[in-house]
């Protein structure tokens, strides 16, 4: 009986939900369940071989009529329709053969739509839950708002069960469903994959690692090191790895603007786009690890896929008492964190812990055994194995 998967497309390759996917069905692979990815758009081109292939031992298939995807507007939108046939026929065929689909999107209409399948086609649905999303500024219009308000007020009622990434989202849950079922797994990692490849060398730098998206947080980023620099607290280099996002055509070009504006613009090194491979040497060869958190509702109720990244990277991350962070790492132990997200202090924690080179490689070492506990995704394969055969 096969344990799909059904919303966004993209896998194996992407940003932080493609992750998050791969890992909780690389779990599922690993506890002895049959897990399988369907991908009902074509999201890139020249990426895949053949329309059912494998990574990492999960099995994933391309239900639209070209498995890459077309430079036109026009026919981007036709194979789009025909993905979407496509998966339809792929269901209805295999329907005997199907127990469970878990559900990540942001799209309520989309969630119904999958809804009303699983009832006509007998499986159990149920919704990846990871961020609360009409509280997200960079998705206010008129549409995304409405979509977002809906989904998170009604999801919990379009669904047989509910995996979410925080204690905020799991007390929503049952606020919104006493009856549901529930299971929290935090932000994961593969920690195996750090294992695997190691830097040659200890940089000094300081490094941040995100989604041109998220653009005021890199500001913010920007603004610490400049404090940093010209208080003579850190000598060394910030590193900016940021990768494409949802965002504006000339997100790259203000925030090169940012960095041209910065005291200390030649110790800023700016990458895009990074390979795996060499992000991970890249966090390996840092001393810290930033993480900016804000005291809003998005960040608390969330989990940002960095820090199970940062922590398998054996390197100290800093970032704000809240949410979910102060529920695994204590501060000074197996963490750095400021107790406001304000450029006060978040240089104070800096200027202290840099102040004891043995203590923050401890506070880095202490972390990476947190996660290896709590973050790894290996972790969590009887659990979500259990929690998805109860559900019948």
């Amino acid at each position: 009986m096969y344990i799909l998967h059904l919303g966004i497309s993209g896998f194996p390759y992407g940003n932080a939900p493609v992750q998050r996917i791969m890992l909780t069905f690389r779990s599922l692979k690993m506890s002895g369940l049959s897990p399988l990815i369907i991908n009902k758009q074509s999201v890139y081109r020249n990426k895949h071989v053949k329309r059912v292939n494998h990574y990492m031992g999960v099995p994933y298939i391309m239900t639209s009529c070209s498995i890459d995807r077309p430079d036109s507007y026009v026919l981007r939108n036709l194979n789009k329709l025909t993905g979407l046939i496509g998966e339809l026929i792929f269901l209805f065929r295999k329907r005997k053969s199907i127990k469970t689909a878990i559900y990540y999107n942001a799209s309520f209409f989309e969630l119904f739509y999958y809804r009303i399948l699983s009832k006509l086609l007998n499986f159990k649905l149920i919704i990846q839950y990871v961020e609360l999303r009409s509280v997200v500024k960079h998705r206010q219009s008129t549409f995304t708002h409405l979509n977002d308000v809906l989904f998170d007020n009604y999801c919990f009622r379009f669904c047989d069960g509910m995996i979410v990434i925080s204690e905020y989202l799991y007390d929503r849950a049952l606020a919104k469903n006493r009856s549901l079922p529930v299971i929290k797994i935090p932000s994961i990692c593969d920690f195996d994959e750090f294992e695997n490849w190691k830097s040659d060398s200890d940089g000094k730098y300081l490094m941040y690692c995100g989604s041109i998206t998220y653009l005021p947080v890199i500001e913010f980023v920007i603004r610490l090191f400049d404090k940093l620099k010209s208080k003579s607290i850190y000598q060394g280099s910030l590193l900016l790895a940021i990768g494409s996002g949802i965002a504006e055509t000339d997100g790259f070009s203000r925030l090169e603007d940012l960095i041209g504006n910065c005291q200390f613009n030649q110790d800023i090194l700016l990458r895009k786009n990074v390979l795996r491979s060499e992000l991970i040497r890249l966090y390996q060869g840092s001393e810290l690890l930033i993480v900016p958190l804000q005291n809003t509702l998005q960040d608390i109720a969330g989990f940002h896929h960095k820090i199970g990244e940062y922590t398998a990277a054996r390197k100290p991350i800093i970032s704000t008492r809240i949410g979910e962070v102060k529920n695994y790492f204590t501060d000074g132990e197996s963490a750095i964190l400021a107790d406001e997200y304000s450029l006060e202090s978040y240089t104070a924690k800096i200027q202290e812990a840099l102040s004891d080179a043995v203590n923050v490689e401890r506070i880095g070492i202490n972390g990476y055994h947190i996660g290896q506990e709590k973050l790894n995704y290996k972790a969590y394969s009887n659990t979500l194995r259990d929690f998805i055969l109860e559900l019948g």
